[in-house]
């Protein structure tokens, strides 16, 4: 499902939100964020919005990072309900998300 290797870095599914919509420069995407013991991954699924050749036939879904943020650097705003990540100075707007509440175990 994620094209990620969390053995590989030692890591493991903590907790997983899904349909978390972003902005990132000026792009929209529906995300999945998943919670590490080391990251926040937030992955999207590259086949959403793909034409489907066929009746009745659905792509599976091909979640690929979109950007990985460890822990313990994690930078977060929130203004006017809205969460921002910022990420090398640049702030990825998480509509309508709890990051906080997320980031509890």
């Amino acid at each position: 499902m994620y094209n990620y290797d969390f053995k590989k870095n030692n890591e493991s599914i903590m907790k997983e939100a899904v349909n978390v919509n972003i902005k990132i420069n000026n792009s929209y995407y529906q995300t999945n964020f998943i919670l590490t013991e080391k990251n926040l991954l937030v992955f999207y699924d590259i086949n959403k919005k793909n034409p489907v050749w066929g009746t009745g036939t659905h792509s599976l879904p091909e979640l690929y990072i979109l950007f990985s943020v460890p822990i313990n650097n994690l930078k977060y705003e929130i203004e006017e309900n809205n969460l921002y990540i910022i990420i090398d100075n640049q702030k990825v707007n998480c509509y309508s998300f709890d990051l906080e509440t997320f980031l509890k175990h």
